[in-house]
């Protein structure tokens, strides 16, 4: 839902201005999905509740004149059973983004808590979006074992966002754009190892799209110098769209340690692919984690699942997710659910 441009400019100069004094031109949105499926994970109950994700989101922005704007943007993400806070560590109530900004000419650039530009891109190689605890393989592996930001958010640490940080997108030339984040705001707090926060995160990717094609070459180095690197690519013409992705990360020692890491490098490759037909789309992968979380050992995944248009905004799905460690039993998960944006 969208305020109309009056409606926009009455919420933020809230009438209190003299009738004469000018108004910015501003406008507010508001945003969001409700999901809600049936689905059952490998050794778990069957359950009730988000397969995707359920969000909510306010988004705004003041021109300043001359191409320039200011912005802000807030995201809360929530369980659809309870109606309660996302259960993600330490759960803020704007666990999805909560920025500050400036845009113009020259791209973007927003202060505050955001993803980091792999996270924030990586999506486009996957065809469940990396949102979608069933069925998608990029949940299992994409950048294995990482941590973008390792103090913040709970015990174990944020695995795709970062506090106190700076965030730059470049306008797109040419289909290219570049991606950059730095956060600080060091720790002295040792972990359960006694290691305390020695460097600052930093992250850089740089993205082609031209609709067809779509390239994406990412790194990224977090606080306690884990270093993590994603490459992907992407083709379709038609109906058809295959995507391939490989991953490599770098733990420290004391990171191996906290996490119960048997490796201190973790790759990972996945392929998959997407074909709509009418108002069905039909998704199929396969990946590969090398070395496997923990003691696990390598671990492939399949997947296969269908998502059903019902209208622009409303779609019905089924997924189908296997996976199958050297070391472990193998285990399924399934689920059928429902979402709605708005």
């Amino acid at each position: 839902m969208k305020k109309s441009h009056g409606a926009a400019v009455l919420a933020l100069c809230g009438g209190m201005a003299p009738a004469a004094a000018p108004c910015a031109d501003s406008s507010i949105s508001l945003y969001g999905v409700v999901d809600a499926g049936i689905y059952k994970l490998a050794g778990g109950p069957t359950s009730l509740g988000n397969i995707q994700r359920s969000y909510w989101g306010i988004r705004g922005s003041e021109d300043l004149g001359n191409g320039y704007k200011a912005i802000f943007h807030l995201q809360s993400r929530f369980e659809i059973d309870t109606g309660t806070l996302e259960a993600s560590g330490g759960s803020p109530f704007f666990y999805g983004e909560s920025t500050v900004g400036v845009s113009g000419p020259f791209g973007q650039l927003r202060l505050g808590r955001a993803m980091t530009p792999m996270w924030s891109l990586d999506w486009q190689f996957d065809p469940w979006y990396n949102f979608d605890r069933v069925a998608s393989i990029a949940w299992q592996i994409y950048h294995p074992s990482y941590r973008a930001d390792p103090y913040r958010n709970g015990p174990v640490g944020d695995y795709s966002r970062v506090n106190n940080g700076v965030f730059y997108d470049s306008p797109a030339m040419g289909g290219w754009s570049v991606h950059l984040s730095a956060n600080g705001d060091r720790s002295r707090i040792p972990d359960a190892n006694g290691t305390v926060e020695s460097k600052r995160g930093l992250a850089a990717g740089i993205n082609y799209d031209n609709g067809n094609v779509t390239f994406l070459f990412s790194g990224e180095r977090n606080s306690v110098n884990d270093k993590t690197y994603f490459v992907g690519l992407a083709y379709g013409r038609g109906n058809t769209r295959v995507m391939a992705s490989a991953n490599l990360t770098s733990l420290t020692a004391a990171s191996q340690a906290f996490l119960g890491e048997a490796h201190r490098r973790r790759t990972t490759a996945m392929l998959a692919a997407t074909h709509r037909i009418g108002a069905a789309t039909l998704k199929l992968g396969i990946g590969r984690d090398f070395q496997g979380y923990g003691r696990s050992g390598a671990t492939n995944y399949v997947s296969a699942g269908v998502s059903y248009a019902l209208s622009k905004r409303t779609q019905l799905y089924a997924g189908l997710g296997h996976g199958r460690p050297a070391n472990q039993g193998s285990r399924t998960n399934l689920g059928l659910g429902m979402n709605h944006s708005f």
